[in-house]
């Protein structure tokens, strides 16, 4: 939910990461940097710029056994992005923002679902002034390194590895557990 002047850093990071990337990986990868695909030495890196950075990381988990899946699964996620919004404006996280945009992942390329999804999510959060854009992570390099940081945070809860998360964890504001 970073304004645009405030984006540039970590998109700069992203596109400096890559850049140092060798000749054929570059080719492999399209020009998208995705953590499970990458090099140790290539998360470590982008994870320590991160966290030379002016950003704040808020994050959200879910153990997915304890849900029942009696909803769409593109409705699930939007509940988790209500829920998680609404937590950090509670804890006065984001309670001074006049506006909130929030950046998400082109889940697939059906538009349909898509929209339904960002409707969703914007009709739960009335009484905000609340957009969404659904872009590819090729399109926003923002993207790729929240890519890193849920990785880092998924090793840390499902491996028992802090070693990535670690390298983060003094952006880390707030981690909220859903249905604990």
């Amino acid at each position: 939910m970073l304004n645009e002047r405030e984006r540039r850093p970590v998109s700069s990071l992203v596109r400096k990461v890559f850049l140092s990337l060798p000749r054929a990986t570059k080719r492999k990868n399209s020009g998208v940097l995705h953590a499970h695909y990458e090099k140790v030495s290539t998360v470590a890196k982008l994870l320590t710029g991160l966290a030379q950075k002016d950003v704040e990381i808020a994050s959200i988990r879910l153990d997915k056994r304890k849900v029942l899946l009696t909803i769409s699964p593109h409705e699930l996620y939007a509940s988790i992005i209500v829920t998680l919004i609404n937590r950090l404006y509670l804890d006065g996280v984001i309670s001074g923002i006049d506006e909130i945009v929030l950046v998400a992942s082109r889940m697939n390329t059906n538009r349909k679902l898509n929209i339904s999804f960002s409707e969703s999510v914007v009709n739960r959060m009335s009484g905000t002034n609340f957009n969404i854009n659904i872009v590819k992570p090729s399109d926003d390099k923002c993207l790729q390194a929240v890519d890193f940081v849920s990785w880092a945070l998924w090793q840390k809860y499902e491996k028992a590895d802090n070693t990535y998360s670690d390298l983060v964890t003094d952006k880390i504001v707030k981690e909220y557990v859903m249905y604990e």
